[in-house]
Protein backbone atom coordinates (compact mmCIF):
# COMPACT_ATOMS: atom_id res chain seq x y z
CA UNK A 1 0.00 0.00 0.00
CA UNK A 2 2.47 2.45 0.63
CA UNK A 3 4.55 1.56 -2.32
CA UNK A 4 1.22 2.82 -4.27
CA UNK A 5 0.98 5.85 -2.32
CA UNK A 6 4.23 6.90 -2.47
CA UNK A 7 4.51 5.85 -6.50
CA UNK A 8 1.19 8.04 -7.06
CA UNK A 9 2.30 11.06 -5.09
CA UNK A 10 5.33 11.21 -7.45
CA UNK A 11 3.49 10.92 -10.69
CA UNK A 12 1.40 14.03 -8.55
CA UNK A 13 4.68 15.95 -8.68
CA UNK A 14 4.51 19.33 -7.66
CA UNK A 15 0.46 18.96 -6.38
CA UNK A 16 2.25 15.91 -4.35
CA UNK A 17 2.40 18.84 -1.61
CA UNK A 18 -1.28 19.80 -2.00
CA UNK A 19 -2.19 16.14 -1.60
CA UNK A 20 -0.38 15.88 1.55
CA UNK A 21 -1.90 18.17 2.67
CA UNK A 22 -5.34 16.95 1.97
CA UNK A 23 -4.92 13.44 3.44
CA UNK A 24 -3.55 15.85 7.15
CA UNK A 25 -7.48 17.35 6.49
CA UNK A 26 -8.74 13.43 6.05
CA UNK A 27 -7.05 12.64 9.40
CA UNK A 28 -8.38 15.33 11.22
CA UNK A 29 -11.76 14.80 10.35
CA UNK A 30 -11.42 11.07 11.12
CA UNK A 31 -10.08 12.73 14.40
CA UNK A 32 -13.34 14.99 14.66
CA UNK A 33 -15.56 12.30 14.41
CA UNK A 34 -14.38 11.02 18.10
CA UNK A 35 -15.16 14.04 19.55
CA UNK A 36 -19.00 12.89 20.03
CA UNK A 37 -17.46 9.62 22.08
CA UNK A 38 -15.43 12.05 24.30
CA UNK A 39 -18.73 14.13 25.00
CA UNK A 40 -20.76 11.12 25.81
CA UNK A 41 -17.81 10.16 27.97
CA UNK A 42 -17.44 13.63 29.77
CA UNK A 43 -21.64 13.26 30.17
CA UNK A 44 -21.42 10.28 31.62
CA UNK A 45 -18.90 10.58 33.92
CA UNK A 46 -19.63 13.48 35.39
CA UNK A 47 -23.80 12.23 35.69
CA UNK A 48 -22.07 9.04 37.29
CA UNK A 49 -19.87 10.74 39.65
CA UNK A 50 -22.64 13.45 41.12
CA UNK A 51 -25.60 11.71 39.87
CA UNK A 52 -26.83 15.03 38.36
CA UNK A 53 -26.02 16.98 35.40
CA UNK A 54 -24.91 21.06 35.52
CA UNK A 55 -24.86 24.09 32.96
CA UNK A 56 -21.67 23.99 33.26
CA UNK A 57 -21.37 20.50 32.24
CA UNK A 58 -24.25 20.71 29.46
CA UNK A 59 -21.89 23.74 28.38
CA UNK A 60 -19.17 21.65 28.13
CA UNK A 61 -20.44 18.86 26.15
CA UNK A 62 -22.43 21.05 23.46
CA UNK A 63 -18.90 22.79 23.16
CA UNK A 64 -16.98 19.56 22.21
CA UNK A 65 -19.80 18.35 20.25
CA UNK A 66 -19.86 21.55 18.20
CA UNK A 67 -16.00 22.13 17.88
CA UNK A 68 -16.20 18.28 16.53
CA UNK A 69 -19.10 18.69 14.10
CA UNK A 70 -17.42 22.71 13.04
CA UNK A 71 -13.74 20.70 12.63
CA UNK A 72 -15.26 17.87 10.61
CA UNK A 73 -17.20 20.22 8.22
CA UNK A 74 -14.30 22.53 7.92
CA UNK A 75 -12.19 19.16 7.22
CA UNK A 76 -14.40 17.91 4.87
CA UNK A 77 -14.66 21.08 3.19
CA UNK A 78 -10.87 21.50 2.82
CA UNK A 79 -10.27 17.91 1.55
CA UNK A 80 -12.54 18.14 -1.39
CA UNK A 81 -11.11 21.64 -2.37
CA UNK A 82 -7.53 19.94 -2.51
CA UNK A 83 -8.80 16.71 -4.04
CA UNK A 84 -11.78 17.05 -6.06
CA UNK A 85 -9.85 17.97 -9.07
CA UNK A 86 -6.24 16.61 -8.39
CA UNK A 87 -7.28 13.45 -9.88
CA UNK A 88 -7.77 14.76 -12.93
CA UNK A 89 -5.10 17.02 -13.18
CA UNK A 90 -2.47 14.51 -12.48
CA UNK A 91 -3.44 12.09 -14.89
CA UNK A 92 -3.91 14.87 -17.68
CA UNK A 93 -0.40 15.73 -17.05
CA UNK A 94 0.71 11.84 -16.96
CA UNK A 95 -1.01 11.70 -20.50
CA UNK A 96 0.86 14.42 -21.90
CA UNK A 97 4.44 13.03 -20.36
CA UNK A 98 3.22 9.51 -21.58
CA UNK A 99 2.62 10.80 -25.27
CA UNK A 100 5.92 13.19 -25.32
CA UNK A 101 7.93 10.17 -24.07
CA UNK A 102 6.50 7.79 -26.67
CA UNK A 103 7.01 10.20 -29.46
CA UNK A 104 10.89 10.17 -28.55
CA UNK A 105 10.66 5.90 -29.22
CA UNK A 106 11.80 3.81 -31.62
CA UNK A 107 9.15 2.74 -34.36
CA UNK A 108 10.07 -0.39 -33.52
CA UNK A 109 8.32 -0.42 -30.10
CA UNK A 110 5.05 0.17 -31.55
CA UNK A 111 5.82 -3.18 -34.48
CA UNK A 112 7.05 -5.20 -31.13
CA UNK A 113 4.33 -4.41 -28.97
CA UNK A 114 0.50 -5.25 -29.28
CA UNK A 115 -1.84 -2.01 -29.95
CA UNK A 116 -4.43 -3.34 -27.95
CA UNK A 117 -1.57 -3.31 -24.98
CA UNK A 118 -0.51 0.61 -25.62
CA UNK A 119 -4.16 1.55 -26.30
CA UNK A 120 -5.30 -0.18 -23.03
CA UNK A 121 -2.68 1.57 -20.91
CA UNK A 122 -3.29 5.14 -22.29
CA UNK A 123 -7.14 5.07 -22.35
CA UNK A 124 -8.23 2.26 -19.81
CA UNK A 125 -5.69 2.25 -17.21
CA UNK A 126 -5.36 6.02 -17.33
CA UNK A 127 -8.83 6.71 -17.09
CA UNK A 128 -8.99 3.99 -14.15
CA UNK A 129 -6.15 5.88 -12.04
CA UNK A 130 -8.25 9.07 -13.17
CA UNK A 131 -10.91 7.47 -11.29
CA UNK A 132 -10.17 6.12 -8.60
CA UNK A 133 -6.26 7.19 -7.43
CA UNK A 134 -7.03 9.85 -5.29
CA UNK A 135 -10.54 8.30 -3.30
CA UNK A 136 -8.60 5.11 -2.90
CA UNK A 137 -5.31 7.19 -1.54
CA UNK A 138 -7.37 9.12 1.00
CA UNK A 139 -8.70 5.74 1.93
CA UNK A 140 -5.46 4.13 2.65
CA UNK A 141 -3.54 7.09 4.55
CA UNK A 142 -6.51 8.21 6.52
CA UNK A 143 -7.36 4.30 7.43
CA UNK A 144 -3.95 3.64 8.44
CA UNK A 145 -3.03 6.81 10.67
CA UNK A 146 -7.07 6.44 11.96
CA UNK A 147 -6.07 2.72 12.93
CA UNK A 148 -2.76 3.57 14.92
CA UNK A 149 -4.33 6.56 16.41
CA UNK A 150 -7.27 4.06 17.65
CA UNK A 151 -4.64 1.86 18.74
CA UNK A 152 -3.07 4.65 20.99
CA UNK A 153 -6.26 5.70 22.81
CA UNK A 154 -8.38 2.16 23.22
CA UNK A 155 -5.05 0.69 24.50
CA UNK A 156 -4.37 4.11 27.00
CA UNK A 157 -7.98 4.00 27.92
CA UNK A 158 -8.44 0.30 28.77
CA UNK A 159 -5.29 -2.00 27.89
CA UNK A 160 -7.57 -5.24 28.36
CA UNK A 161 -9.67 -3.88 25.63
CA UNK A 162 -6.64 -2.39 23.59
CA UNK A 163 -5.34 -6.25 23.70
CA UNK A 164 -8.05 -7.48 21.71
CA UNK A 165 -8.17 -4.99 19.26
CA UNK A 166 -5.08 -5.45 18.97
CA UNK A 167 -5.26 -8.99 18.09
CA UNK A 168 -8.24 -8.30 15.84
CA UNK A 169 -6.15 -6.20 13.90
CA UNK A 170 -3.25 -8.70 13.63
CA UNK A 171 -5.61 -11.39 12.58
CA UNK A 172 -7.00 -9.53 10.13
CA UNK A 173 -3.35 -8.20 8.58
CA UNK A 174 -2.74 -11.69 7.70
CA UNK A 175 -6.13 -12.68 5.69
CA UNK A 176 -5.68 -9.03 4.24
CA UNK A 177 -2.36 -10.62 2.73
CA UNK A 178 -4.14 -13.38 1.64
CA UNK A 179 -6.40 -11.03 0.03
CA UNK A 180 -3.50 -9.02 -1.75
CA UNK A 181 -2.00 -12.14 -3.27
CA UNK A 182 -5.40 -13.33 -4.42
CA UNK A 183 -5.72 -10.07 -6.16
CA UNK A 184 -2.74 -9.76 -7.71
CA UNK A 185 -3.26 -12.95 -9.85
CA UNK A 186 -7.03 -12.31 -10.38
CA UNK A 187 -5.96 -8.37 -11.75
CA UNK A 188 -3.41 -9.72 -14.01
CA UNK A 189 -5.74 -11.97 -15.53
CA UNK A 190 -8.74 -9.33 -15.61
CA UNK A 191 -6.44 -6.90 -17.06
CA UNK A 192 -5.02 -9.27 -19.75
CA UNK A 193 -8.20 -10.32 -20.67
CA UNK A 194 -9.38 -6.56 -21.16
CA UNK A 195 -6.40 -6.26 -23.67
CA UNK A 196 -7.33 -8.73 -25.78
CA UNK A 197 -11.29 -7.21 -25.73
CA UNK A 198 -9.48 -3.86 -27.14
CA UNK A 199 -7.44 -5.35 -29.45
CA UNK A 200 -10.03 -7.28 -30.54
CA UNK A 201 -12.29 -4.69 -31.34
CA UNK A 202 -9.69 -2.58 -33.03
CA UNK A 203 -9.28 -4.89 -35.46
CA UNK A 204 -12.42 -5.76 -36.16
CA UNK A 205 -13.19 -2.19 -36.68
CA UNK A 206 -9.92 -1.07 -38.64
CA UNK A 207 -11.03 -4.14 -40.80
CA UNK A 208 -14.73 -3.63 -40.80
CA UNK A 209 -14.81 -3.14 -44.85
CA UNK A 210 -13.03 -6.15 -45.17
CA UNK A 211 -15.69 -8.60 -42.93
CA UNK A 212 -18.44 -6.50 -44.91
CA UNK A 213 -17.08 -7.16 -48.61
CA UNK A 214 -16.17 -11.44 -47.46
CA UNK A 215 -19.48 -11.58 -45.85
CA UNK A 216 -17.13 -13.13 -42.95
CA UNK A 217 -19.63 -10.89 -40.13
CA UNK A 218 -20.62 -14.57 -38.31
CA UNK A 219 -17.29 -15.81 -38.48
CA UNK A 220 -15.25 -12.91 -36.92
CA UNK A 221 -18.18 -12.07 -34.47
CA UNK A 222 -17.93 -15.48 -33.20
CA UNK A 223 -14.22 -15.33 -32.36
CA UNK A 224 -14.86 -11.94 -30.86
CA UNK A 225 -17.23 -13.68 -28.45
CA UNK A 226 -14.86 -16.00 -27.30
CA UNK A 227 -12.34 -13.12 -26.34
CA UNK A 228 -15.38 -10.95 -24.88
CA UNK A 229 -16.53 -14.01 -22.75
CA UNK A 230 -12.85 -14.89 -21.58
CA UNK A 231 -12.87 -11.22 -20.49
CA UNK A 232 -16.54 -11.61 -18.40
CA UNK A 233 -15.06 -14.72 -16.98
CA UNK A 234 -11.72 -12.63 -16.20
CA UNK A 235 -13.59 -9.78 -14.66
CA UNK A 236 -16.01 -12.18 -12.54
CA UNK A 237 -13.21 -14.23 -11.35
CA UNK A 238 -11.79 -11.93 -8.93
CA UNK A 239 -15.31 -11.18 -7.67
CA UNK A 240 -15.48 -14.83 -6.80
CA UNK A 241 -12.00 -15.19 -4.66
CA UNK A 242 -12.73 -11.76 -2.96
CA UNK A 243 -16.27 -12.36 -1.98
CA UNK A 244 -15.59 -15.34 0.96
CA UNK A 245 -11.85 -14.12 1.63
CA UNK A 246 -13.69 -10.58 2.45
CA UNK A 247 -16.27 -12.59 4.35
CA UNK A 248 -13.45 -14.18 6.89
CA UNK A 249 -11.90 -10.84 6.68
CA UNK A 250 -15.23 -9.08 8.12
CA UNK A 251 -15.93 -11.71 10.23
CA UNK A 252 -12.57 -11.08 12.51
CA UNK A 253 -14.15 -7.43 13.34
CA UNK A 254 -17.08 -8.75 14.12
CA UNK A 255 -16.29 -11.31 16.60
CA UNK A 256 -13.61 -8.68 17.99
CA UNK A 257 -16.22 -6.16 18.11
CA UNK A 258 -18.83 -8.53 20.62
CA UNK A 259 -15.35 -9.85 22.54
CA UNK A 260 -14.39 -6.37 23.14
CA UNK A 261 -18.38 -5.74 24.41
CA UNK A 262 -18.32 -9.18 26.17
CA UNK A 263 -14.85 -8.06 27.65
CA UNK A 264 -16.17 -4.73 29.05
CA UNK A 265 -19.38 -5.91 30.41
CA UNK A 266 -17.24 -8.61 32.39
CA UNK A 267 -15.26 -5.53 33.80
CA UNK A 268 -18.03 -3.88 34.39
CA UNK A 269 -19.77 -6.39 36.39
CA UNK A 270 -16.87 -7.28 38.42
CA UNK A 271 -16.38 -3.06 39.24
CA UNK A 272 -13.34 -2.73 37.28
CA UNK A 273 -14.64 -0.39 35.01
CA UNK A 274 -16.88 2.30 35.24
CA UNK A 275 -20.63 2.72 33.10
CA UNK A 276 -19.68 5.98 31.33
CA UNK A 277 -16.62 4.10 29.97
CA UNK A 278 -18.88 0.93 29.52
CA UNK A 279 -21.02 2.78 27.03
CA UNK A 280 -18.15 4.66 25.55
CA UNK A 281 -16.75 1.07 24.39
CA UNK A 282 -19.96 -0.50 23.86
CA UNK A 283 -20.87 2.51 21.29
CA UNK A 284 -17.64 2.64 19.60
CA UNK A 285 -16.81 -1.49 19.42
CA UNK A 286 -18.30 -1.52 16.35
CA UNK A 287 -17.04 1.57 14.12
CA UNK A 288 -13.26 1.37 15.41
CA UNK A 289 -12.83 -1.26 13.10
CA UNK A 290 -14.21 0.93 10.10
CA UNK A 291 -11.08 1.78 8.48
CA UNK A 292 -9.60 -1.52 8.02
CA UNK A 293 -13.23 -2.82 6.58
CA UNK A 294 -12.47 -0.30 3.97
CA UNK A 295 -9.43 -0.52 3.52
CA UNK A 296 -10.28 -4.69 2.81
CA UNK A 297 -13.22 -3.36 0.29
CA UNK A 298 -10.50 -1.29 -1.66
CA UNK A 299 -8.23 -4.41 -2.13
CA UNK A 300 -9.07 -5.03 -5.84
CA UNK A 301 -8.75 -1.52 -7.01
CA UNK A 302 -5.40 -1.37 -5.13
CA UNK A 303 -3.95 -4.48 -6.94
CA UNK A 304 -5.82 -3.17 -10.23
CA UNK A 305 -4.27 0.30 -9.81
CA UNK A 306 -1.01 -1.52 -9.13
CA UNK A 307 -0.96 -2.73 -12.53
CA UNK A 308 -2.02 0.38 -13.93
CA UNK A 309 0.45 1.91 -13.31
CA UNK A 310 3.17 -0.72 -13.91
CA UNK A 311 1.87 -0.85 -17.66
CA UNK A 312 2.06 2.84 -17.43
CA UNK A 313 5.60 2.93 -16.78
CA UNK A 314 6.22 0.55 -19.34
CA UNK A 315 5.36 3.08 -21.32
CA UNK A 316 7.42 5.87 -19.91
CA UNK A 317 10.30 3.75 -19.92
CA UNK A 318 10.45 2.60 -23.00
CA UNK A 319 13.94 3.46 -24.40
CA UNK A 320 14.08 6.87 -26.20
CA UNK A 321 15.47 7.07 -29.49
CA UNK A 322 17.35 10.02 -29.22
CA UNK A 323 18.20 10.12 -25.74
CA UNK A 324 21.69 11.63 -26.16
CA UNK A 325 20.81 13.73 -28.83
CA UNK A 326 21.59 17.41 -29.37
CA UNK A 327 19.70 19.93 -31.15
CA UNK A 328 22.32 20.76 -34.26
CA UNK A 329 22.22 23.32 -36.60
CA UNK A 330 23.08 22.44 -40.37
CA UNK A 331 24.36 23.92 -43.42
CA UNK A 332 24.65 21.21 -45.64
CA UNK A 333 22.14 18.60 -46.50
CA UNK A 334 23.93 15.81 -48.83
CA UNK A 335 22.94 12.59 -47.36
CA UNK A 336 25.34 9.37 -47.00
CA UNK A 337 25.04 5.74 -46.30
CA UNK A 338 27.99 4.07 -45.21
CA UNK A 339 27.59 0.14 -44.45
CA UNK A 340 24.38 0.06 -43.11
CA UNK A 341 23.00 -2.85 -41.90
CA UNK A 342 19.39 -3.27 -40.20
CA UNK A 343 16.85 -5.76 -39.32
CA UNK A 344 13.86 -5.79 -37.24
CA UNK A 345 14.60 -8.61 -34.90
CA UNK A 346 17.83 -7.73 -34.78
CA UNK A 347 18.40 -11.70 -36.49
CA UNK A 348 17.20 -11.52 -40.25
CA UNK A 349 18.96 -8.77 -42.05
CA UNK A 350 16.58 -6.60 -43.89
CA UNK A 351 19.22 -3.79 -45.03
CA UNK A 352 22.42 -5.66 -45.72
CA UNK A 353 25.89 -3.52 -46.16
CA UNK A 354 24.37 -0.48 -48.01
CA UNK A 355 26.28 2.27 -48.92
CA UNK A 356 25.80 5.32 -51.53
CA UNK A 357 25.63 8.89 -51.30
CA UNK A 358 23.28 11.95 -52.41
CA UNK A 359 24.35 15.03 -53.01
CA UNK A 360 22.61 18.19 -52.20
CA UNK A 361 19.65 19.73 -54.06
CA UNK A 362 19.55 16.76 -56.24
CA UNK A 363 16.82 13.74 -56.52
CA UNK A 364 17.29 10.17 -55.77
CA UNK A 365 15.27 7.92 -57.05
CA UNK A 366 14.92 4.44 -55.29
CA UNK A 367 13.85 1.71 -57.37
CA UNK A 368 13.56 -1.79 -56.84
CA UNK A 369 10.86 -5.37 -56.17
CA UNK A 370 8.26 -5.08 -53.18
CA UNK A 371 10.16 -6.18 -49.95
CA UNK A 372 13.48 -5.55 -50.43
CA UNK A 373 14.10 -2.71 -48.12
CA UNK A 374 12.95 0.71 -49.89
CA UNK A 375 10.87 2.12 -47.46
CA UNK A 376 13.13 1.08 -44.88
CA UNK A 377 15.56 3.03 -46.07
CA UNK A 378 13.76 6.43 -46.20
CA UNK A 379 12.72 5.07 -42.58
CA UNK A 380 16.50 5.00 -41.19
CA UNK A 381 17.59 7.98 -42.98
CA UNK A 382 14.22 9.44 -40.50
CA UNK A 383 15.79 7.39 -37.81
CA UNK A 384 12.55 5.51 -36.78
CA UNK A 385 14.88 2.81 -36.03
CA UNK A 386 18.59 3.00 -35.33
CA UNK A 387 20.63 0.91 -37.67
CA UNK A 388 22.65 -1.80 -36.19
CA UNK A 389 26.18 -1.36 -38.34
CA UNK A 390 27.33 1.20 -40.36
CA UNK A 391 26.10 5.19 -40.04
CA UNK A 392 23.87 7.23 -41.74
CA UNK A 393 25.07 11.09 -41.98
CA UNK A 394 23.19 14.33 -43.29
CA UNK A 395 25.46 17.27 -43.56
CA UNK A 396 28.81 14.97 -42.13
CA UNK A 397 26.94 14.14 -39.15
CA UNK A 398 25.45 11.12 -37.83
CA UNK A 399 21.84 11.06 -37.66
CA UNK A 400 22.25 9.56 -34.22
CA UNK A 401 24.03 12.47 -32.51
CA UNK A 402 20.40 14.61 -33.16
CA UNK A 403 16.98 14.47 -31.16
CA UNK A 404 14.20 13.47 -33.35
CA UNK A 405 12.75 16.89 -33.12
CA UNK A 406 15.85 18.30 -34.27
CA UNK A 407 16.54 15.64 -37.14
CA UNK A 408 12.84 15.74 -38.68
CA UNK A 409 13.09 19.12 -38.92
CA UNK A 410 15.21 19.08 -41.69
CA UNK A 411 12.93 16.45 -43.12
CA UNK A 412 9.31 16.44 -44.25
CA UNK A 413 7.78 13.14 -45.92
CA UNK A 414 4.95 11.96 -47.79
CA UNK A 415 3.94 8.81 -47.35
CA UNK A 416 1.91 6.48 -49.58
CA UNK A 417 -0.62 5.58 -46.97
CA UNK A 418 -1.61 9.17 -46.14
CA UNK A 419 -3.21 9.54 -42.53
CA UNK A 420 -5.23 12.57 -41.66
CA UNK A 421 -6.40 13.22 -38.14
CA UNK A 422 -10.22 13.82 -37.34
CA UNK A 423 -9.86 17.42 -37.75
CA UNK A 424 -10.28 20.45 -39.60
CA UNK A 425 -8.64 20.86 -42.97
CA UNK A 426 -6.41 23.86 -42.02
CA UNK A 427 -5.37 22.03 -38.46
CA UNK A 428 -3.94 19.05 -40.91
CA UNK A 429 -1.88 21.06 -43.27
CA UNK A 430 -0.87 23.05 -40.51
CA UNK A 431 0.96 20.07 -39.05
CA UNK A 432 3.66 21.53 -41.13
CA UNK A 433 3.97 24.10 -39.10
CA UNK A 434 1.42 24.83 -36.25
CA UNK A 435 2.40 28.67 -36.07
CA UNK A 436 1.52 29.40 -39.87
CA UNK A 437 -1.29 31.53 -40.55
CA UNK A 438 -4.11 31.11 -42.55
CA UNK A 439 -2.91 32.78 -45.56
CA UNK A 440 0.51 30.77 -45.63
CA UNK A 441 -1.93 27.85 -45.56
CA UNK A 442 -3.83 28.61 -48.28
CA UNK A 443 -0.36 29.05 -50.26
CA UNK A 444 0.53 26.11 -49.12
CA UNK A 445 -2.23 24.14 -50.78
CA UNK A 446 -2.52 26.21 -53.62
CA UNK A 447 1.07 24.73 -54.45
CA UNK A 448 -0.44 21.14 -53.76
CA UNK A 449 -3.43 21.82 -56.06
CA UNK A 450 -6.19 21.30 -53.50
CA UNK A 451 -7.17 25.08 -52.71
CA UNK A 452 -10.12 24.42 -55.29
CA UNK A 453 -11.51 21.20 -53.87
CA UNK A 454 -11.31 22.50 -50.19
CA UNK A 455 -13.35 25.58 -51.07
CA UNK A 456 -15.69 22.80 -52.94
CA UNK A 457 -16.28 21.57 -48.83
CA UNK A 458 -19.19 22.49 -47.07
CA UNK A 459 -16.65 24.60 -44.58
CA UNK A 460 -13.84 25.55 -46.21
CA UNK A 461 -10.77 25.03 -44.56
CA UNK A 462 -13.09 24.74 -41.27
CA UNK A 463 -14.15 21.65 -42.74
CA UNK A 464 -13.76 18.83 -40.10
CA UNK A 465 -12.72 15.50 -41.65
CA UNK A 466 -13.32 11.79 -40.60
CA UNK A 467 -10.62 9.77 -38.82
CA UNK A 468 -7.56 9.32 -41.03
CA UNK A 469 -9.37 11.33 -43.58
CA UNK A 470 -12.03 8.91 -44.32
CA UNK A 471 -14.63 11.26 -46.03
CA UNK A 472 -11.46 12.23 -48.45
CA UNK A 473 -10.55 10.50 -51.53
CA UNK A 474 -7.02 9.22 -51.80
CA UNK A 475 -6.22 11.55 -53.96
CA UNK A 476 -7.53 14.69 -51.94
CA UNK A 477 -5.36 12.99 -48.84
CA UNK A 478 -2.31 12.80 -51.10
CA UNK A 479 -2.50 16.90 -51.90
CA UNK A 480 -3.30 17.61 -48.29
CA UNK A 481 -0.25 15.42 -47.27
CA UNK A 482 2.12 17.55 -49.98
CA UNK A 483 0.43 20.86 -48.51
CA UNK A 484 1.79 20.00 -45.17
CA UNK A 485 5.12 19.13 -46.18
CA UNK A 486 4.99 21.99 -48.47
CA UNK A 487 4.19 25.02 -45.63
CA UNK A 488 6.83 22.58 -43.59
CA UNK A 489 9.61 24.00 -46.19
CA UNK A 490 11.87 21.30 -44.87
CA UNK A 491 14.91 20.92 -46.81
CA UNK A 492 15.22 17.03 -47.68
CA UNK A 493 11.88 15.49 -48.87
CA UNK A 494 11.21 11.59 -48.45
CA UNK A 495 8.47 10.52 -51.10
CA UNK A 496 7.21 7.17 -50.98
CA UNK A 497 5.46 5.96 -53.74
CA UNK A 498 3.01 9.18 -53.77
CA UNK A 499 1.22 8.53 -57.13
CA UNK A 500 1.65 4.60 -56.99
CA UNK A 501 -2.02 3.80 -56.33
CA UNK A 502 -3.74 7.15 -57.53
CA UNK A 503 -5.85 7.62 -61.16
CA UNK A 504 -4.75 9.32 -63.94
CA UNK A 505 -6.40 12.59 -63.41
CA UNK A 506 -5.44 12.52 -59.41
CA UNK A 507 -1.83 11.73 -60.62
CA UNK A 508 -1.44 14.75 -62.81
CA UNK A 509 -2.50 17.33 -59.47
CA UNK A 510 -0.35 14.98 -57.40
CA UNK A 511 2.63 15.64 -59.93
CA UNK A 512 2.04 19.26 -60.10
CA UNK A 513 2.21 19.31 -56.58
CA UNK A 514 4.99 17.32 -56.08
CA UNK A 515 7.12 19.71 -58.45
CA UNK A 516 6.27 22.73 -56.67
CA UNK A 517 7.39 20.99 -52.82
CA UNK A 518 10.81 19.75 -54.37
CA UNK A 519 12.01 22.50 -55.58
CA UNK A 520 15.88 23.39 -54.48
CA UNK A 521 15.30 20.41 -52.02
CA UNK A 522 17.43 17.32 -51.01
CA UNK A 523 14.65 14.54 -52.64
CA UNK A 524 14.52 10.74 -52.12
CA UNK A 525 11.95 9.35 -53.57
CA UNK A 526 10.34 5.91 -53.81
CA UNK A 527 9.24 5.11 -57.26
CA UNK A 528 7.15 2.59 -59.79
CA UNK A 529 6.30 5.77 -62.44
CA UNK A 530 8.47 5.62 -65.82
CA UNK A 531 8.53 9.45 -65.48
CA UNK A 532 9.58 9.73 -62.09
CA UNK A 533 12.54 7.47 -62.42
CA UNK A 534 13.78 8.98 -65.67
CA UNK A 535 13.81 12.44 -64.35
CA UNK A 536 16.04 11.63 -61.47
CA UNK A 537 19.44 12.67 -61.17
CA UNK A 538 20.90 9.31 -60.00
CA UNK A 539 18.93 5.95 -59.04
CA UNK A 540 19.77 3.21 -56.28
CA UNK A 541 18.67 -0.11 -57.28
CA UNK A 542 17.61 -2.13 -54.15
CA UNK A 543 17.47 -5.80 -54.29
CA UNK A 544 17.36 -8.07 -50.98
CA UNK A 545 18.24 -5.38 -49.24
CA UNK A 546 21.56 -4.67 -50.97
CA UNK A 547 22.67 -1.98 -53.33
CA UNK A 548 22.85 -4.26 -57.17
CA UNK A 549 23.15 -1.08 -59.25
CA UNK A 550 23.59 2.81 -58.89
CA UNK A 551 23.62 5.33 -61.65
CA UNK A 552 21.63 7.48 -63.96
CA UNK A 553 18.80 6.00 -66.12
CA UNK A 554 20.51 5.11 -69.29
CA UNK A 555 23.78 4.03 -67.82
CA UNK A 556 21.79 1.23 -66.06
CA UNK A 557 19.83 0.48 -68.92
CA UNK A 558 22.67 -0.49 -70.77
CA UNK A 559 24.16 -3.07 -67.89
CA UNK A 560 22.03 -6.41 -67.79
CA UNK A 561 20.88 -6.57 -64.69
CA UNK A 562 18.11 -6.09 -62.03
CA UNK A 563 17.00 -2.62 -63.24
CA UNK A 564 17.18 -3.53 -66.78
CA UNK A 565 14.60 -5.92 -65.91
CA UNK A 566 12.56 -3.88 -64.10
CA UNK A 567 12.25 -1.04 -65.88
CA UNK A 568 11.26 -3.72 -68.88
CA UNK A 569 8.74 -4.77 -66.75
CA UNK A 570 7.27 -1.44 -65.73
CA UNK A 571 6.97 -0.33 -69.40
CA UNK A 572 4.82 -3.21 -70.43
CA UNK A 573 2.78 -2.57 -67.34
CA UNK A 574 2.23 0.87 -68.12
CA UNK A 575 1.52 0.18 -71.68
CA UNK A 576 -0.87 -2.47 -70.67
CA UNK A 577 -4.76 -1.30 -71.11
CA UNK A 578 -7.94 -3.14 -70.60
Amino acid sequence: MIKIIMRILKIADELSQRLKLSYLFSFLDAIFSMFSLGALFLFLSNWERQGQYTSRLLFQVIRLLVFGIVGKAISQYLVYRLQSTAGYEVVAKERMNVGDHLKRVSMGYFYEHDLGDITASVTSDLNFMEQYSMHMMDKIVTGFLATVTISFFVVTFNWKIGLIFIAGVAISMMVYHKLQIQSVIASKKEQAAQRDAIAATLEYIQGISVVKSFHMHEKHLDGMEQIFTKSEQASSEPIKVFTPLYGVYSMIFRTAACLIVLSASYLVLGNDMDYASFAVIVCAAFTIFTPLETLGQLTQLIRRMDESLNRVEELKTAKEIDQDGKKIELSKFDITFENVEFSYDEKTPLIQNVSFQIPEHTMTAIVGPSGGGKTTITRLLARFWDVQKGSIRIGGRDVRDFTSESLLSYISMVFQNVYLFQDTIENNIKFGNPDATREEVIKAAKKACCHEFILELSNGYDTMIGEAGSTLSGGERQRISIARAILKDAPIVLLDEATASVDPENEVEIQRAIDALVKDKTLIVIAHRISTIKNANQIIVINEGKVAQCGKHKELLKEKGVYQTYWNIRKKADNWHV
